[in-house]
C-alpha cells in the first residue's frame, strides 16, 4: 500500500461545512460524491440542518458514530485548528482543506495560522490537501468535487495547484476522449505537494500519462530526482504558471508560490526529460497523443486530406512542428499508377483530395499505401478544419472519410492523428455534424486535433519524448 492510498482510496468522507443550500460548495461535495457513486459512506456536517441532499447531517465530526478516513473542510479559516483537533479524536487520516484565506492573502497572521495547522496535523499524522484547493478526482472510487466530472475511468493522472485549471483540464480533456485515473487540486501545498504526487503517480498501474499545472515547488532538489525518475517510466508533461513577471505576481496572489522564471524550468525539462506545455491546449493535445498514438520513433508523415491550399499549409505546418513532410516513395507512385495512370504522377504529399473527384484512386488507397510503406512513421488524416457546405452529399462523403481514417487508425501499424475542426458555423447542421464525427472518433479511441499545427506539433514532441526513452 502506497502512502497516498490513504488519499485515493478512503472509505468514508466527512464533509464538514456541507449545507442545504444548492448553490454552496458544501453542498456541491456531497452531490459530486452521490453523482460519482462513491464506495463509502459519506458524512454531512452541520450545526443545525437536518440532512442535505436526503443524508443525515451530524452538528460535529464528534458526532459521527464511526471513525472517518478522510475529511472535507468547507469551514471559514477561524474555525480550521479546531477541526485538526476533532479530527484527530476520529481517528481521520487526510483532510482537505477548501478552506482558504491562508498563505495565500499576504497577511503574516494568516501565514502563521496555515502554519500552525501543519504542525498540529503532523503531531496527530493526518495528511493535509490544501488549503486553497478543490481536493480529489478518482473516478474508480468514485470521488470528485464537482457535478458533471466524468464517471469513465482511464490512464491520465493529474495534479494541479489550481482548481479552476484542474476543472478546465478535465473539462477539455473530456470532449477530446481523454478519460482520467486519478487527479487532485491542492493549492497552497502545505504538505502534500508535487513531489508526493510525481512519486505515487510513476507508480499507480491506473496512470500511464502524468498531466500537471504548477506554480511553484516545495523542494526543487527531491523535485528533479522525483521527475526523473518518473519520465523513464511515463511521459509527465508539466504546465508551468508564472513563467513570467506578470505570470509570477498572480502566482504569489492566488496560492503564495515561488514561480520560478522560464529560463529555470527549460533547464528543467532538459535535465529532467519533461514536457513543458505552453498552455492547456498543448496540454490537452499532449495528453491525447500519448493516450491514443502508439510510439514510434522518425518524423517521416503522409498528410492525407485538404484542398490544395490547405495542402500547402498543411506541409508548411508539419516541417516548422518538426516533421518531415516526404515525397512519395517510387513504389507507391507505382503502385497509383497500376490504379490510375492519368493522376498518378500529381499526386503528391500532402495529399490533395480535391483531385481525386472521378479517379478509381480514393484517400482510403493513398492512406493504406502510406500506412504499410516503411519510409513513412505517422500519418494525418484531414478529415476537415472547416465542414463541407453540401448538407446531403457533404455530410454522406465526410463519414465515409471519417470511418476510412478510423479503419486505418485503428490497425495501429503507425501512428495517426485525425483533424477536425470545432464545429464554428452559422448552420446548426454543421455543428451537429462535427460533434457526431468526433463523437465517432473518440469512442474509436482515435486522436483527434482541431488543426494540423497542433497534430503535427503534439506527435512532434511525443516522438522526441519517445527517442529519448529509448536509449
Amino acid at each position: 500500500m502506497q502512502d497516498l492510498d490513504k488519499v485515493f482510496f478512503p472509505r468514508s468522507i466527512a464533509i464538514v461545512g456541507a449545507s442545504p443550500d444548492i448553490k454552496s460548495q458544501g453542498n456541491g461535495y456531497v452531490a459530486a460524491h452521490q453523482e460519482h457513486n462513491f464506495s463509502g459512506n459519506i458524512y454531512p456536517v452541520h450545526p443545525t440542518a437536518e440532512s442535505v441532499r436526503g443524508i443525515k447531517t451530524y452538528k460535529t465530526i464528534l458526532e459521527i458514530p464511526n471513525d472517518v478516513d478522510y475529511v472535507i473542510s468547507n469551514v471559514p479559516n477561524s474555525s480550521a485548528l479546531e477541526l485538526v483537533h476533532q479530527s484527530a479524536k476520529k481517528n481521520v487520516k487526510v483532510i482537505q482543506f477548501f478552506t482558504a484565506r491562508f498563505s495565500e492573502t499576504g497577511i503574516p497572521e494568516m501565514a502563521e495560522l496555515e502554519n500552525e495547522l501543519l504542525i498540529q496535523a503532523k503531531k496527530y499524522g493526518i495528511r493535509i490537501i490544501g488549503p486553497n484547493c478543490m481536493g480529489v478526482f478518482h473516478p474508480a472510487n468514485g470521488m470528485a468535487f464537482r457535478l458533471g466530472m466524468p464517471t469513465e475511468k482511464g490512464n491520465v493522472g493529474f495534479f494541479s495547484q489550481s482548481g479552476g485549471n484542474a476543472i478546465e483540464f478535465v473539462t477539455e480533456g473530456q470532449a477530446r476522449g481523454l478519460s482520467f485515473s486519478k487527479g487532485v487540486s491542492y493549492g497552497n501545498a502545505l504538505d502534500l505537494n508535487e513531489v508526493d504526487f510525481i512519486n505515487y503517480l510513476m507508480n499507480d498501474k491506473e496512470t500511464s500519462v502524468i498531466a500537471a499545472y504548477i506554480e511553484g515547488v516545495r523542494n526543487v532538489k527531491d523535485f528533479i530526482s522525483s521527475l526523473k525518475n518518473a519520465t523513464k517510466i511515463k511521459p509527465v508533461i508539466i504546465l508551468k504558471g508564472g513563467r513570467t513577471q506578470a505570470g509570477s505576481r498572480a502566482v504569489n496572489s492566488h496560492t503564495a508560490s515561488l514561480a520560478g522564471s522560464k529560463e529555470i524550468w527549460n533547464a528543467i525539462e532538459k535535465q529532467t526529460g519533461i514536457i513543458l506545455a505552453n498552455n492547456m491546449d498543448e496540454l490537452v493535445d499532449l495528453c491525447v497523443t500519448f493516450s491514443f498514438c502508439n510510439p514510434t520513433y522518425g518524423k517521416s508523415v503522409g498528410v492525407v486530406g485538404g484542398g490544395g491550399g490547405r495542402s500547402v499549409a498543411s506541409a508548411d505546418e508539419c516541417e516548422e512542428a518538426g516533421l518531415n513532410v516526404i515525397p512519395f516513395p517510387e513504389s507507391i507512385i507505382e503502385e497509383f499508377r497500376e490504379i490510375d495512370p492519368k493522376i498518378s504522377e500529381w499526386i503528391s504529399n500532402p495529399a490533395d483530395g480535391s483531385i481525386l473527384g472521378g479517379s478509381k484512386l480514393n484517400m482510403k488507397l493513398i492512406l493504406s499505401a502510406i500506412n504499410k510503406h516503411p519510409e513513412f512513421n505517422l500519418i494525418i488524416g484531414n478529415i476537415g478544419e472547416h465542414f463541407p457546405l453540401d448538407q446531403i452529399h457533404g455530410i454522406e462523403a465526410v463519414n465515409t472519410t471519417t470511418d476510412n481514417y478510423i479503419e486505418i487508425a485503428n490497425s495501429k501499424i503507425k501512428p495517426m492523428a485525425l483533424v477536425l475542426g470545432h464545429g464554428v458555423s452559422q448552420f446548426e447542421w454543421q455543428r451537429t455534424g462535427i460533434l457526431e464525427l468526433r463523437e465517432k472518433i473518440m469512442t474509436n479511441k482515435v486522436a483527434v486535433y482541431p488543426s494540423v499545427y497542433r497534430a503535427a506539433r503534439s506527435l512532434s514532441t511525443a516522438i522526441n519524448y519517445w527517442n529519448r526513452i529509448k536509449i
